[in-house]
């Protein structure tokens, strides 16, 4: 999620705490706000939590859409991958730290 393309529609703020379950916090006056992705912009695959996923050495995969890979879940991808959509880079950050 993208915070900085919100503005605060009670004090006019651009800076907005992600809180989760898709709820974000103004920074400056705490207004709590639900935000509603478009449907295009969620994840096509998702791997669910404590999944153990191995895409062999002769895999060939395109994912369009993006992917998501939720805690705990073990993936390996051993051949070739293709992502049509890249994620944003303060996430994959993260899941790097988190798979070191």
């Amino acid at each position: 999620m993208q915070l900085q393309k919100y503005e605060c529609t009670q004090c006019g703020s651009h800076d907005f705490t992600d809180l989760g379950e898709s709820k974000i916090k103004c920074s400056y006056c705490s207004t709590i706000y639900k935000v509603i992705e478009p449907e295009q912009a969620k994840p096509k695959v998702i791997i669910g939590k404590g999944a153990n996923v191995v895409f062999g050495k002769n895999s060939n995969v395109t994912i369009k859409g993006g992917v998501k890979i939720e805690g705990e879940a073990n993936v390996q991808f051993l051949g070739k991958l293709e992502i049509i959509e890249e994620g944003e880079k303060d996430k994959m950050k993260k899941f790097k730290n988190i798979l070191k």
